[in-house]
């Protein structure tokens, strides 16, 4: 689903039902079906993924709103560039030059902007960095396109005068030769054509650092090309140029201020330390403890940084567990007897991430740990963070995870705030299921000492249910698998329509499902809730890191 749309819509009730369905147990029976009519079927039909044949999925291209979007914006685009004066041939390609380099330059923040991490507009509007990250990808190839359109056009021009008894590519040749600028706007041209071809999804995704590292590169020379451009021709676009080389420089302070107050603590004399143990199934278990306190939000992720692992890049994963002392205090049932007691001291904290090994960075990380003589390795490194959590489950009566694999590191976190928010009565949630598909039952271990903490929480017998699908391990080795906290382990693959049917007949208020894995497991997922939004109110929430 469009995180705008859905956050914009759903954001307007979800306080009112929290607190109807907290101060009642009636109030449940109010939400459990959609307030207006039309509700359903646009979640039905045009909150989805944009499909052109069976065998691309939403991993590919955008869902129908982020489509329409992308497709009105550049259709606007299109209309400025082409809607130019009737004039002779040669003013109206002058004129076509410049509005193809106005907005070239122009969407060029918007490039810039929405590749941020720290893009200011992510928590004003609650939309998550990879949704901005596809609107980066497609304002960037604008960009380049009225770039061509803007070259083209200078070319044709250039190319029909004669200056001193030359012309044609002889006047091409003489103009780049003797104008600064121009070869500065070739150098430019020149670096947005490589970052074309080296952002393509194949190349970028066979080795992301590679790509990460080479593209830096391309933006320095790409934005230092148009910058000179634009200055020695002395344009009125040059305060855009300011604009997105600030938002350029910002970024690496920002992020370098944030690894410093998150890591390090003058008062204690202390920097993170970070704990790596392999895991079986091929996954690193990475634990930080920093000196500060650090309360992420459910679903959130955090910049690892690993200099003996990959020593020129930050990677994103989600947080699978995390204890600070500020959380141990408000969750604390002790009955405060002085003013002290309800002090919230920043204190040191742990986070912990699960990490399978894919290539690069992953692979490197388990193949150390895996290697080690003990149990566990230590290494130098930082944290940058958090980011995500944008989506609230508070007020839902009931809530479905789905996880695949390392994607219960996202699901984990809600399981244990909505646990403690039924035990506070601070939250609406009164029927949990987390359904976890793994290929094999070891896999339990990536988060056994975890699966211990919400037994050991108060009322987790009451709303939890676990569902555990292994497709590879016999019901035999599933059941010799000694489990911490009461679940429902299957020897087979897990069927989504099957267990989203079952909720909906024992739903709860509101519903909320959501799913974080695979592209196909979560297309399965969103096929299941799609063929049953018109029959509850029920909301989608899916979680993909996008590269």
């Amino acid at each position: 689903m469009n995180q705008i749309l859905c956050t914009f819509l759903t954001n307007r009730t979800s306080i009112t039902r929290r607190v109807s369905a907290i101060t009642s147990c009636r109030g449940h029976n109010f939400w459990r079906r959609d307030r207006y009519s039309f509700w359903a079927p646009l979640k039905r039909y045009f909150l989805r993924e944009l499909r052109v044949a069976s065998a691309i999925n939403a991993g590919t291209l955008p869902t129908r709103p982020q489509f329409l979007v992308i497709v009105v914006y550049i259709a606007s685009n299109i209309a400025y560039c082409l809607a130019v004066p009737e004039n002779i041939p040669d003013q109206r390609f002058a004129e076509l030059r410049g509005r193809c380099g106005a907005l070239a330059a122009f969407n060029l923040i918007l490039a810039v902007l929405f590749a941020l991490r720290n893009n200011p507009l992510i928590w004003i509007l609650g939309v998550s960095h990879d949704t901005f990250n596809l609107f980066h990808r497609w304002t960037a190839r604008l960009v380049i396109l009225e770039s061509i359109a803007h070259v083209a056009a200078f070319m044709y021009n250039t190319y029909r005068v004669t200056y001193k008894g030359q012309d044609g590519w002889n006047s091409v040749k003489w103009v780049l030769g003797h104008s600064v600028s121009y070869q500065w706007g070739l150098a430019g041209f020149t670096a947005f054509i490589f970052l074309l071809l080296q952002s393509l999804g194949p190349l970028r995704r066979a080795s992301y650092d590679t790509f990460l590292n080479f593209h830096r590169l391309g933006v320095v020379i790409a934005v230092s090309g148009v910058y000179f451009h634009m200055a020695k021709h002395a344009l009125p676009q040059l305060p855009w140029a300011y604009l997105f080389i600030t938002l350029l420089a910002l970024k690496p302070l920002i992020t370098f201020g944030r690894v410093i107050y998150y890591n390090s603590s003058w008062k204690r004399r202390s920097w993170t330390k970070v704990t790596v143990e392999a895991l079986p199934g091929e996954a690193t278990r990475v634990t930080f403890s920093i000196p500060r306190s650090w309360n992420g939000k459910p679903g959130s992720h955090t910049y690892v940084y690993l200099p003996r692992i990959a020593p020129f890049a930050l990677h994103p994963f989600s947080v699978a567990w995390h204890t600070c002392s500020g959380n141990a205090s408000l969750d604390s049932e002790k009955i405060p007897l002085s003013i002290e007691d309800l002090k919230i001291e920043s204190g040191p904290s742990t986070i912990s991430c699960i990490i399978r090994a894919r290539k690069g960075m992953t692979r490197a990380l388990y193949d150390r740990a895996s290697k080690a003589k003990t149990d566990h390795i230590e290494l130098w490194g930082a944290i940058e963070g958090p980011y995500g959590g944008y989506h609230s489950l508070d007020s839902y009566g009931t809530v479905v995870l789905f996880a695949a694999g390392a994607g219960i590191t996202h699901q984990l976190s809600f399981v244990r705030h909505l646990l403690a928010g039924y035990s506070h009565n601070t939250s609406a949630t009164r029927r949990i299921v987390l359904v976890w598909c793994i290929p094999n039952i070891d896999s339990v271990e990536w988060i056994y000492p975890w699966l211990e903490e919400l037994a050991a929480m108060p009322d987790s017998s009451d709303i939890v249910q676990i569902r555990l699908y292994v497709s590879r391990s016999t019901s035999q080795e599933a059941e010799a698998m000694p489990l911490p906290i009461q679940a429902e382990v299957y020897s087979q693959r897990c069927d989504p329509q099957e267990i989203v049917d079952e909720q909906v007949l024992a739903q709860v208020g509101a519903m909320a499902v959501t799913v974080c894995g695979p592209g196909g497991f979560n297309d399965s997922v969103r096929a299941a809730v799609r063929r049953r939004v018109g029959l509850r109110n029920i909301d989608f929430f899916e979680e993909a890191f996008s590269s």
